[in-house]
């Protein structure tokens, strides 16, 4: 009998399952947000990762971050299909799917190149570049904490759509998304106590 199968599913190992899916779904939320100091601490202080175009420590990451973003008004991570496989007790590699999509402003088309093989789309107008990819995650345990010690972006497929200036537009009274610690969930957050 194979035990390996029920060691893969014993209750400690459905809450690890969980604890390294939460840190995804934290990062997706420290990206899009651009909560620096969440995007570091989905990390071990000494994780790499590697994107293709930056590759490096977190430092590096949040600094890269933080300049490529400048000029991307509006950006969404989504995860699925997320594969965990346990190495040992205190670590896992995933594979996890991602789905992204992020408008680019009309002087943000540098930041659209980087990631786009330099394709910018129309001048002097926005773009929405959607993307499929995968982030292959190592994760290590310490001091009981999942973490990501060293992450592979493995790119997939990508298109550039540029924006009617004619096309839908926010509403005053509409709750809109804000890329910083301006946005409603922050603000439910401390109202609910949540740190």
């Amino acid at each position: 009998m194979d035990t390996r199968i029920n060691d893969d599913y014993s209750a400690e190992r459905v809450a690890d399952r969980l604890a390294i899916q939460d840190v995804m779904f934290r990062w997706c939320r420290a990206v899009d947000r651009l909560d620096f100091s969440a995007i570091k601490e989905v990390f071990h202080p000494d994780a790499i990762d590697d994107h293709g175009i930056y590759s490096g420590n977190v430092e590096g990451l949040v600094a890269w971050i933080r300049q490529r973003h400048e000029k991307i008004p509006f950006s969404m991570h989504q995860v699925s299909n997320m594969l965990i496989e346990f190495a040992s007790p205190d670590s896992a590699l995933a594979e996890t799917y991602i789905w992204s999509v992020q408008r680019y402003s009309a002087d943000g088309k540098a930041s659209l190149a980087q990631l786009s093989g330099g394709a910018e789309g129309k001048p002097g107008g926005e773009s929405d570049m959607f993307g499929a990819h995968r982030y292959i995650d190592r994760f290590e345990r310490r001091d009981g904490l999942w973490k990501i010690i060293h992450r592979t972006v493995v790119m997939g497929w990508r298109t550039i759509v540029d924006v009617d200036p004619n096309g839908p537009q926010m509403l005053p009274q509409w709750t809109v998304a804000r890329r910083d610690q301006e946005d409603f969930v922050f603000a439910e957050r401390q109202r609910l106590g949540i740190r």
